[in-house]
Order: structure tokens, then sequence, then C-alpha cells
């Protein structure tokens, strides 16, 4: 007898835009969840670590990171849809819409909105809408993504399927604004604020890998299927890569320190420059681009952030000049960011492993 090998992800021969993808996966989660997310991506700000600072804040109980639930909303996805995937190009417009509280059940659907071969004809970008819902059928976070496949089959030329059905309902509207619910405090609870200036460049001191043991724990947690994040036997220790969720969670968690107390983020876009291995050291700097006081209460500041790969950055960067084309608002390609780094700044010459441009919401005082 010969076996059946089963396979996930994509079809690339039968795809079109419009279809809804929907995720096999549903978990319910509770305070452990965040809990053994806060063992691997340290938060500084109190919503995320204080009962009693959450609830000045109008909530019920401490946030659940929102990182957490962006890595949710990517890797319930990769069975149906990434697991054919070559690389993560970049996310775009991530955000949460709707507050989790504890003992919530997600689920995650993915709409396919674009599609197209590249010029040269050996690949193909995919352009996808992911969205994680909870029992109540709340939209609870949302973002776009931009993919790398295989080239896609002839006719590459697809219409547009039709109406996919109830599922099409998550994919209508955005959720609630959580800055609304913000502003409707008359005042936030004191606690730590860091002070920050526009053109602020800031050197985040901390520098820490996500290690073999938890690279393997959080993607069998998170559901993430893709075997480049986990199988040795294929790829060896040697070829297994961090997921790019992952490690931009690490990145934002390294920049927490410096830049609380955010109440509230979101990603305008970022993209991965060098992949990240396992025990590979993630660091981060960053570059205030804007600061907007919406309120009395609140500020929006907007931030560019590097994550950097193997750099010490306290005994590294210190008293370097680091080009301001790397840090402005613009997104870049790889090739690009590395041609900047050998002519201006060796010392970050194939070390840059993101680039991210987020507002961050926070109490002015």
């Amino acid at each position: 007898m010969q076996g059946r090998f089963p396979t996930y992800g994509l079809d690339l021969r039968t795809a079109r835009p419009g279809d809804i993808l929907a995720s096999p996966h549903e978990v319910t989660v509770d305070s452990n969840w965040r809990i053994m997310w806060q063992s691997a991506f340290p938060a500084s700000s109190r919503i995320s670590t204080s009962t009693e600072y959450a609830r000045s804040c109008g909530l019920e109980d401490v946030a659940m990171p929102a990182a957490m639930l962006l890595n949710m909303t990517l890797c319930f996805s990769v069975e149906p849809f990434s697991q054919t995937c070559r690389y993560h190009l970049g996310l775009e417009n991530a955000r949460q819409e709707a507050v989790v509280r504890d003992g919530d059940t997600f689920r995650s659907f993915t709409r396919l909105e674009r599609m197209g071969n590249t010029s040269r004809g050996d690949a193909s970008v995919l352009h996808t809408t992911h969205i994680l819902v909870n029992q109540r059928d709340e939209r609870v976070f949302s973002l776009s993504k931009r993919s790398y496949y295989d080239p896609i089959p002839e006719p590459a030329e697809r219409e547009a399927r039709p109406d996919q059905g109830e599922h099409s309902k998550y994919f209508s509207g955005v959720g609630e604004s959580r800055i609304d619910r913000f502003h409707a405090l008359e005042s936030f609870p004191k606690a730590p604020l860091e002070p920050l200036a526009v053109d602020d460049l800031i050197l985040h001191p901390a520098v820490r890998p996500i290690g073999w043991t938890e690279n393997l724990a959080l993607s069998t947690l998170y559901r993430n299927t893709h075997p480049i994040h986990w199988d040795a036997q294929r790829y060896g220790r040697e070829g297994i890569v961090v997921c790019g969720g992952f490690v931009q969670s690490l990145v934002f968690a390294i920049c927490d320190r410096e830049l609380r107390q955010v109440i509230d983020e979101v990603l305008e876009r970022s993209s991965h420059v060098n992949t990240i291995a396992p025990e590979d050291r993630i660091g981060a700097i960053s570059r205030v681009l804007s600061i907007e006081d919406v309120s009395d209460e609140l500020e929006m500041v907007r931030v560019k952030t590097l994550g950097l790969k193997n750099v010490d950055v306290e005994k590294e960067l210190i008293g370097v000049d680091i080009p301001p084309t790397l840090l402005d608002e613009r997104e870049r390609k790889p090739s690009e960011i590395e041609s900047v780094c050998q002519a201006q700044c060796p010392v970050l010459s194939g070390r840059i492993a993101l680039q991210a441009v987020r507002t961050i919401l926070r109490p002015r005082s």
C-alpha cells in the first residue's frame, strides 16, 4: 500500500479574488494565554499588566496584548492559506477592533483581495484581508497582508468570485473604535510616562532572543503549521525561521519600556528585511515621526521602528550616525536598505530584520 499525503494551504490552481478561507481552528483564551505571552514578550504598559490601571481606563480587566491577537489572526490562517507561501512580505492597517474578555473564543477568516504574477513571471504576490472573530460574531482584530507565492498557473487573470455567503459579513464595515472608548474618560490613572519629542531617536537598550524551545512552543500554541518554523527534520536546525509575527511582536515589546504608557496602537505597515532564526538576538531603534494631541488627555505618537538582528545596541550604536533615510516614514526594499547601510552605516549591514510604522495612543500625563 502507498499512503496518502495531505496537503494544506492555498491552491493557486483554483484560487480567485473574493475567495474566503475559514480557518479550522477555534481557540478559547484566558489569563494564562496573556501570562505565557508576556513571558516571551515583555510588557511595560500597565493596561496589559495591571487590573487597577485597566479598570481605571474603562476596561473590565487587564487588556489582552494586541500583538497576541495579531498573531492569532495571522497564525490561524496558515493552514488554509499561507502554508504554501514562500515569504511573508508585509502587513498593513493592523488594529484591534473589540475588547477581549477572559474566556472569549476566536476563529479567523481570510479573504483573497488581489493576486497577480510578478513581472518576471517566476512568482506571484497575493493581497489578503484577515479577520479575527469572537463567539459573539464581533470583529476583534483585522489586518491586510502581502504574501509571495509560486507563479499563478494560467489563466493568471481571474474574475473575482461572487459573494461568499455568511462569512462575507465579517468583511463589511469595521468594528468598534477603541479610541472612542478612551475619549470618554475624564482622566487617566497616574503611571510612569516616558517623555517623547518629534525626531527623538531612541536606542532601545533591551536585546533578547526567541529561543529554540520558545519558538516551538509559540508556533504550536498559536497554530502556525508552516513547517519552516518547526520541522528541523526537513530544514535542519539551521534552516528554521522564526515566524514574522513573533519577530515583530518582540521588536515592539522591546520598544514598550521607552514608549509607555501605550493604551492602543495601529500598525500602519511593516515588512521584513532579513530573516530571524531561533537564538538570534533581537533589538530595536525608533524615531518619533510626529506627536498629535487628540484631546486634553490623549496624544497620538507616530513612530518608525527598525528591528535589529544580533546587534549590541549599547556597545555598537551609541555615538553612531544612523542615516535618516532608514528612519523616515517610507517603506523601502531590502536591497535599498542594504545599499544605504553599506554606504553610510556598515554596522547595520545585514542586521536589520524589520521596518515598521505605527501610531500609538498614550495618555498625555
